[in-house]
């Protein structure tokens, strides 16, 4: 799994457990403070956790280990859904799964969030997903959805 947006590993420690030792979990976060407690906590207890302190859009950077069944993104961007985009064009395989958190008020603070998981839905599907569901996150987090996509 590519998890963009790793923050202090909590949930990449999750789904850490739930690969196993046969699974990766490549985690990418942004921020060299928080992403020091990731290496702390996590990677350094954990052989199938890589980390990488690095902005999500240098798609580049995360190539090494080949395609990935997962592409996890839960990162607080106005163009997540173009950043979740092009990770899973570069790293997911055919057949494979996109989880996107969308945190609607990242994108807009305006427009009504519902309208929001629509829009971004919609841009998932313009860029050759398979959109299976949208999920709205209530009452666990306050306007955010997550997409389930696949890349056909």
């Amino acid at each position: 799994m590519l998890y963009l947006g790793a923050s202090t590993g909590t949930t990449a420690s999750h789904v850490s457990d739930i690969v196993g030792s046969e699974g990766l979990v490549v985690g990418v976060e942004m921020s060299a403070r928080v992403g020091r407690e990731f290496l702390e906590k996590v990677a350094k207890a954990r052989v199938n956790v890589i980390p990488y302190i690095s902005d999500a859009r240098e798609t580049e950077r995360f190539g090494e280990f080949g395609k990935m069944d997962v592409v996890y993104c839960d990162i607080a961007q106005r163009d997540q859904t173009e950043i979740a985009i092009a990770n899973a064009r570069s790293h997911l395989r055919k057949g494979g799964r996109l989880l996107l958190v969308v945190k609607a008020r990242s994108i807009d603070q305006l427009k009504e969030p519902k309208l929001v998981f629509k829009e971004e839905a919609q841009k998932l599907r313009d860029a050759g997903f398979l959109v299976e569901s949208v999920i709205d996150l209530r009452p666990f987090d306050k306007d955010h959805a997550m997409i389930s996509a696949k890349l056909p």
